[in-house]
């Protein structure tokens, strides 16, 4: 017999008080366990939604991210043709550089050669040491 049927069917109080006691136990704690399983579902719940909310900033945070590291991948490459292109331009210039040192070592004049006296017509052949008579056109050319 179920202990409510016990119960109900029985006429004396002595026996039906222990019962009743076990029954009031086991409803207090079947109903404690009920509130237990509920506070535990809604934790479990919060804490789901918690995380679903944090994978979301994280997600987001990833994308921006590899935007971020695109754009700097971009800009290093940019950077290492731009500083390609200069270093073969630095050699250009160091080698045409040389190439001007040579030529202007050629030039020197030796210590030997530095005490001769060098005439102004030999520095300046474009300048007439005579003076110039200016022709003029007037009367060559009458219609």
């Amino acid at each position: 017999m179920s202990p409510s049927l016990a119960k109900a069917g029985s006429s004396g109080s002595d026996v039906d008080a222990p019962n009743a006691m076990i029954d009031d136990k086991r409803r207090k704690r079947m109903i404690s366990n009920r509130e237990s399983a509920r506070r535990s579902r809604m934790k479990r719940q919060k804490q789901m939604e918690g995380l679903v909310s944090e994978k979301s900033i994280l997600e987001r945070k990833i994308h921006e991210d590899n935007e971020k590291y695109v754009a700097v991948w971009q800009n290093h490459f940019a950077l290492e043709s731009q500083n390609k292109i200069l270093r073969e331009e630095k050699m250009k210039l160091a080698e045409k550089l040389k190439n001007l040192q040579h030529i202007l070592a050629s030039y020197e004049v030796p210590e030997s050669d530095k005490d001769m006296e060098v005439s102004d017509k030999f520095l300046n052949p474009w300048q007439v040491s005579s003076p110039v008579k200016l022709i003029t056109t007037s009367g060559m050319f009458k219609f």
